[in-house]
């Protein structure tokens, strides 16, 4: 029988990771990257990230 991850942090920490595996986020700032993440996250499209639009200083 397979074993679960039950615990939720390390189910975050490996979502966030394939994430980062997956999406193509090289040409995104280190920031406005966080944001992208996240929003994968929500909706779980990695390929969101080519229809990104943002501007200078966007990410308080």
């Amino acid at each position: 029988m397979h074993q679960y991850e039950k615990d939720g942090p390390a189910i975050y920490r490996q979502s966030f990771a394939t994430i980062r595996a997956e999406a193509d986020l090289a040409g995104l700032p280190a920031d406005v990257s966080q944001v992208a993440v996240r929003m994968i996250h929500a909706c779980g499209m990695v390929d969101l990230v080519r229809d990104l639009a943002f501007s200078p200083n966007a990410v308080a």
